[in-house]
């Protein structure tokens, strides 16, 4: 089983893990065990945990930026500034930050202008709040990011295969979206929706038209851990973007 899948454009790489590498997360595991699986991420593609820098997830809408002062944090040291925050964003050079998924999305926005990246955790509360624009608009604020000069980056997540839904929840959390194709409804009275489908759509209601997607579903891939599929207490894979000199 491959360890995970790399994309790289310019000086942006990325880096999705997968199940081989453990579970990535400290919220539900040892601690000497997690770290174990970051040194095992470190002999698979080079990325050191001192040169990671990762959030305390609490699927809000917080935004925060990184600097090179803040590397090691969310894996050698406490979080800090980065605690409850779903997205961050840096245009220090050679650091990696990253979030933990098993179905949400991980999104990353790549300035290739100015040299910057920002990656956001985004489940359904994130879409439907707009983690997305809010990724942007700090980056727009501190860099000075155009749209039309962002790259964004759709990592493995959970697709409209394998996101079945028995209420009405996410039916009206996604009331103001009019897309087509946006829910299939099934003969039992359940439905399937397609979160990315939604992204897709914020992305481009900004202005960002150069979209990639992994186009991975973490519910019909085994290679991923899904919580949908396998409940909550699940390992979690790590999504990782920096840009490299």
């Amino acid at each position: 089983m491959e360890a995970g899948y790399s994309f790289n454009l310019e000086q942006l790489r990325c880096y999705f893990t997968t199940r081989a590498l453990g579970d990535l997360t400290f919220a539900r595991g040892e601690r000497e065990q997690i770290l174990a699986n970051y040194w095992q991420l470190e002999k698979a593609t080079g990325i050191a945990p001192e040169q990671i820098v990762r959030p305390r997830l609490n699927n809000g809408d917080l935004v925060a930026r990184v600097f090179a002062s803040d590397a090691g944090k969310g894996v050698l040291k406490p979080p800090g500034h980065l605690y409850g925050v779903d997205a961050v964003y840096t245009n220090a050079p050679n650091i990696y930050i990253a979030i933990t998924t098993a179905d949400c999305y991980p999104l990353i926005l790549y300035d290739r202008r100015r040299l910057a990246v920002g990656i956001a955790h985004c489940g359904w509360r994130g879409i439907v709040r707009h983690l997305d624009e809010k990724l942007l608009t700090a980056m727009a604020t501190d860099f000075g990011t155009h749209p039309e000069d962002v790259v964004a980056v759709i990592g493995p997540g959970i697709g409209v295969c394998c996101y079945r839904q028995h209420d009405d929840g996410l039916r009206d959390a996604f009331s103001d979206y009019e897309l087509p194709g946006l829910t299939r409804e099934n003969n039992d009275g359940t439905y399937n929706i397609d979160i990315a489908l939604a992204l897709r759509a914020n992305l481009r209601a900004q202005g960002i038209d150069q979209i990639v997607s992994t186009r991975h579903c973490t519910g019909c891939d085994s290679k991923f851990f899904s919580a949908r599929m396998e409940g909550t207490d699940t390992g979690r894979m790590l999504n990782l973007a920096a840009i490299v000199t």
